[in-house]
């Protein structure tokens, strides 16, 4: 049985937190793509000149052809074949479906038939992660002007931070999660002077 790989890979789409997701697929080595791709060519190009004698002649080579690169289009491209998936659109909540056996590259473009967009099946680091959410003012919000606290998570096995007004979410990283700490400590501190003042006068 082939070593079943389990990538680290969560659902993008734009405007929206991301989503977490489950993905187990097999790796296919490059050469083995590239010799399916090249049989896949040899063999259905190759009858081409052949399938035009049978009648009623014309459909059979372009048939012909037309599976010949749709095939070494999938065999090339699809470096992972999909054994398991779970995920959930991250603009609608709804589960997305993607059928075992399908081929893929990462990242992956899925539909969405409840709400019809598309998100991204994508692979990620910790550190790029931190890069994309942070920012000279700290962890990032999804409107600057957002005064929301951040809290902390857990979605399917996975730690986030969550912003309780903009709906913000990032991976929960050490470093954004101290940022988060920090954010949410001045902004108590902000409606504490704010309570004092109003008392004041």
């Amino acid at each position: 049985m082939p070593d079943v790989e389990t990538p680290q890979v969560h659902l993008v789409l734009r405007a929206h937190p991301p989503m977490p997701a489950r993905l187990g697929v097999v790796y296919q080595p490059y050469p083995w793509r590239v010799l399916k791709t090249a049989l896949s060519i040899g063999v259905f190009w190759g009858i081409c000149p052949y399938v035009v004698w049978l009648p009623p002649h014309y459909p059979w080579p372009v048939l012909s052809f037309c599976i010949g690169a749709f095939l070494a289009h999938r065999f090339y491209t699809g470096a992972y074949v999909v054994k398991w998936f779970a995920g959930e659109c991250p603009r609608c909540a709804r589960p997305l479906r993607l059928r075992a056996g399908a081929r893929i590259g990462l990242p992956h473009v899925l539909t969405c038939y409840a709400c019809h967009f598309e998100p991204s099946l994508e692979p990620y680091d910790l550190v790029s992660e931190e890069e994309i959410a942070s920012d000279a003012h700290g962890i990032r919000h999804v409107l600057a002007e957002c005064a929301g606290t951040w809290r902390e998570e857990r979605l399917w096995d996975q730690q986030w931070v969550t912003c309780s007004a903009c709906g913000a979410r990032h991976h929960a990283t050490p470093a954004l999660q101290a940022a988060a700490r920090d954010e949410n400590e001045r902004g108590r501190l902000l409606e504490a002077l704010a309570a004092e003042g109003r008392f004041i006068d």
